[in-house]
């Protein structure tokens, strides 16, 4: 049984139609006629409207500040990618401060309240989103293409709360494809379900983004947000997800098709910032407004040094690491954005995500760009040996990072090596590098870096170590009769 923010379920689930539904503040005249603590499960299906209104609920709570008011680690989705970039090596934490137990890999136990939260968040997502896939080809609608869009948005939020929490609870899918994963519910059920194991928790979400693929194939509808869910952002968790499971000429085929319609970003537009997404090339983004920025709980407090969050306030000042700055190529804008002014005392401020003078605490967030779907791609091929077109990936990446037009020579294990390390440069700080360590199997070393030994205590960790997994919240197991004490995580 779930146990969503330590609150008690009702078999009707009244309570999580209630979260959603005062999330969104096109459902006001909903909420006038029926009051959210009554409300029948089924009802606000029976239209699309309705089932728009739950899609726009779950968006919004990806982004929302949980916890009390004083709980600024808690803010949706962003908060988990921070918690990834931290397990690793490329983000020196400068004072022990909010996610300093994230930092140093401890914030994993069973009653510690990361593995709490990352459940509920993704759970809660799961629960709601169950209700528009199984309702919804019921709903009454002007189109079919437009419950077909609906449920193709449904399900690939579905496979995205799967995947992150199956990256989270269990290590990588190479070696560990019957070891135990996380339950899987495919009904807004509050019956507890018993853990998966990791190949059909992946099953599961290969299958969901395969039906929506379809779906938005079928239907053909444009974007309406930057938030919601697209064709190319299917493709582009189904190439994400390949690149796990070394699929790779699934990988390579889904990040291209991906990115169709997209171009790599300037330079001009990489160094604006990070912060709105009218001024970027994102594929998928969360768009945040001034009525709903949570301030110091938020992304931007913790990553951002040019407004007055934790970061820029040097209360827990977040550093480029150094032993990344050092591989990089002197004209690489990227490298530019890093001040290294202060690199004596291992100081270097990097200036990727900027929203002071712009949009400031209610700067948007990114979920996706073109630019890792051609990394992943590039990845891929160099993987299956196809080198030529592995380089010219790499090489339309770099023309549009380094100041002059960049030769790309390196074969085999050389090329690989590079384009791993030009993830990291391009997607530093996006919640991708744990994840990384995790499938790569390479474990970390924040030696001879600008890492504080005081800090991060842990300055190195094997391939696969256990504290890479986080452990299954203790409240799962006193609340779930089929999750018991012996299946926990070490």
């Amino acid at each position: 049984m779930f146990n969503f923010n330590q609150m008690k379920m009702k078999k009707t689930g009244y309570y999580i139609i209630a979260i959603v539904l005062s999330l969104v503040s096109c459902s006001k005249d909903y909420l006038e006629t029926a009051p959210t603590n009554q409300i029948p499960d089924l009802a606000i299906f029976q239209t699309v409207d309705g089932a728009q209104t739950v899609i726009d609920g779950v968006l919004r709570d990806m982004r929302s500040h949980h916890g009390g008011k004083n709980q600024h680690d808690q803010f949706g989705v962003k908060t988990v990618d921070l918690v990834v970039d931290l397990m690793g090596e490329d983000i020196a934490v400068e004072k022990y401060h909010w996610f300093g137990t994230d930092y140093r890999l401890e914030n994993r136990g069973a009653t510690d309240q990361r593995p709490l939260y990352v459940w509920s968040l993704f759970y809660r997502i799961i629960y709601n989103v169950n209700g528009v896939i199984n309702q919804i080809d019921g709903a009454s609608a002007e189109s079919e293409n437009l419950r077909k869009n609906l449920k193709a948005q449904a399900l690939t939020l579905r496979a995205y709360a799967y995947f992150q929490l199956i990256q989270l609870f269990q290590h990588t899918y190479l070696g560990h494809e019957n070891d135990p994963g996380v339950p899987v519910y495919t009904e807004a059920s509050t019956d507890g379900n018993p853990r998966s194991s990791v190949s059909e928790v992946y099953n599961q979400i290969t299958n969901d983004l395969d039906l929506a693929i379809q779906l938005f194939e079928g239907s053909d509808l444009p974007q309406r947000h930057i938030s919601d869910p697209t064709l190319n952002v299917a493709r582009g968790l189904w190439a994400r997800v390949a690149l796990v499971m070394g699929q790779w000429e699934t990988a390579a085929e889904m990040a291209s098709k991906a990115r169709e319609g997209y171009s790599v970003m300037s330079v001009e537009e990489f160094s604006s910032g990070f912060d709105n997404y009218l001024q970027q090339n994102w594929m998928w983004g969360l768009e945040v407004n001034n009525e709903q920025s949570t301030t110091y709980g938020s992304w931007f407090s913790h990553v951002d040094w040019t407004i007055g969050g934790y970061c820029g306030y040097g209360l827990s000042p977040k550093s480029f690491s150094l032993e990344l700055f050092r591989k990089m190529d002197e004209e690489d804008v990227r490298k530019q954005l890093v001040d290294s002014a202060s690199i004596e005392s291992g100081r270097l401020i990097p200036y990727k995500f900027a929203a002071g003078g712009d949009k400031e605490f209610a700067a948007d967030l990114v979920m996706m760009r073109p630019e890792e779907m051609l990394l992943i791609e590039a990845e891929a091929k160099a993987r299956l040996d196809e080198d030529v077109p592995a380089r010219a990936l790499l090489k339309e990446l770099r023309d549009n990072r380094y100041d002059n037009p960049v030769t790309v020579t390196a074969s085999g294990e050389e090329l690989l090596n590079e384009i791993l390390l030009e993830r990291r440069i391009e997607l530093w700080g996006e919640g991708f590098s744990g994840f990384d360590i995790k499938r790569i199997k390479r474990g970390i070393d924040r030696n001879n870096s600008n890492h504080n030994p005081v800090v991060a205590l842990i300055m190195e960790l094997p391939a696969e170590s256990e504290k890479f997994v986080l452990q299954i919240p203790q409240t799962e197991i006193d609340a779930n009769p089929n999750i018991g004490e012996g299946d926990q995580n070490p």
